[in-house]
């Protein structure tokens, strides 16, 4: 009986210690309006969030009982009929999804780019959040309100888009796929002010400028043309001229162009594999397969193969390539980079239907994997617990990544329609706008 009361004892302190003294809470902020819902185990305690909500206990993310800040974003919007944040909503459109944007700290904003419809239909959308707020206006492209479809500013429409970043010269470009027989890739000039939309480039038009396939035989005039993917797209912000990927050994190997600012010239930035003319561009590791995104960082450019699954910097003043990790944690396969200047660590995102956050620090070659790297196990101090709130719920399915230089916390676009915020030194995220 003595050594059962023993064991009983250990385990009702055990259970004690695991939690926090009951007027203690997991926020920084006493006054938050969710301040009572604060989780209660001693690890959330004692990493405090600067969120306004904890979502890192299940019962908050509970879809019966839990916080809307903290469910997943599709159930809450589209399930729920409930909005995060004012202003017009995307949530509801036809296949909608968020692809891509930028942060705009000048303005406090984050710009992005937004996907809705399907083939033929599908439209392009550029929505601005409010940083301090996180309301929503709709700047530019195809939308919906309690009429209909309307049109957001004049201009050449967006078709599928999947990008928009920022120029050199204050104005926003848009990278799109019209859905037309060949694939019709094109770059569009934003006015932020107006919204108003330019055409500045389309791919495999002789009108502008193209990089050239170096095909012996050409039938059509679409084949003088490398073959441009979807996937990728960068503005470099020391001259303002477009950087986009191809691949198609039958037309042209695969490598990364430039476009120049105006459109009208296109020359090779790296380039591998076959072709007619056997022309290389750069050393190092062959590109194998499309590029899943471009990232410019200090000078160089970082992008991961959908082949082999590398990830790479390539120098922009000679094409040579250097593969930083040729394998990388399961699921691999990501499109979003990011350098963190602070933790001095690349996070990398973007793998479809699973979670695939991860943090490769190019220092000790190792990769931190958002959801189980973390606690006494993992040498990783600025990171002590693993990602918990609606980030770790669902899928990213090639979402939006993007590094809050301001804070320290990584936005995404996550669950098709939701901005989400993940604040790595405590694990916590929540649900921001949608």
């Amino acid at each position: 009986m003595r050594i059962i009361f023993f064991i009983l004892l250990l385990a009702i302190n055990a259970a004690v210690c695991n939690f926090a003294l009951a007027n203690d809470i997991s926020l920084q902020d006493e006054n938050s309006e969710f301040a009572t819902r604060s989780c209660k185990l001693k690890q959330y305690i004692k990493h405090k969030t600067a969120l306004p909500a904890d979502c890192r206990c299940g019962s908050n993310r509970s879809n019966s009982s839990g916080l809307n800040v903290c469910q997943r974003p599709t159930e809450v919007a589209r399930n729920m009929g409930v909005n995060i944040g004012k202003g017009p909503s995307f949530a509801n459109y036809y296949n909608s999804r968020l692809t891509g944007g930028f942060i705009d700290y000048k303005n406090n904003e984050l710009i992005a780019s937004v996907q809705w419809g399907s083939g033929k239909e599908s439209r392009g959308l550029i929505v601005a959040y409010d940083m301090s707020d996180w309301s929503r206006r709709f700047v530019s492209g195809d939308a919906q309100d309690e009429y209909g479809h309307h049109v957001i500013a004049k201009g050449p429409s967006f078709f599928k888009l999947k990008d928009v970043q920022a120029g050199k010269d204050g104005y926003w470009y848009g990278f799109s796929h019209e859905q037309v027989k060949g694939g019709g890739l094109r770059i569009l000039q934003i006015d932020p002010k107006t919204g108003e939309r330019k055409l500045i480039w389309a791919g495999r038009d002789n009108s502008y400028g193209q990089c050239p396939s170096g095909r012996k035989i050409v039938r059509n005039d679409s084949q003088k043309y490398v073959q441009y993917t979807q996937e990728a797209f960068a503005v470099d912000p020391s001259n303002g001229s477009f950087l986009l990927t191809f691949s198609n050994n039958k037309m042209g190997g695969t490598g990364i162009a430039r476009i120049s600012s105006d459109g009208s010239t296109c020359n090779f930035v790296t380039l591998s594999g076959s072709r007619d003319d056997n022309l290389k561009v750069g050393r190092g590791f062959d590109l194998r397969g499309p590029m899943l995104g471009l990232y410019i960082h200090a000078g160089k450019i970082f992008t991961h193969s959908s082949g082999e699954k590398t990830f790479y910097e390539i120098d922009p003043n000679n094409g040579n390539r250097k593969a930083l990790a040729r394998k990388g944690p399961k699921p691999p396969a990501w499109r979003r980079v990011a350098w963190d200047e602070e933790r001095k660590v690349f996070w990398v995102s973007g793998k479809m239907n699973s979670v695939s956050i991860a943090a490769f620090d190019p220092a000790k070659k190792k990769y931190l994997i958002a959801h189980k790297s973390c606690g006494k196990k993992f040498p990783w101090a600025w990171y002590p617990l693993c990602m918990g709130g609606p980030i770790r719920i669902n899928s990213l399915n090639y979402g939006p990544m993007w590094l809050n230089k301001k804070t320290g916390n990584l936005l995404f676009g996550q669950d098709l329609i939701g901005i989400v915020e993940f604040e790595p030194s405590t694990g916590n995220s929540i649900n921001r706008s949608f």
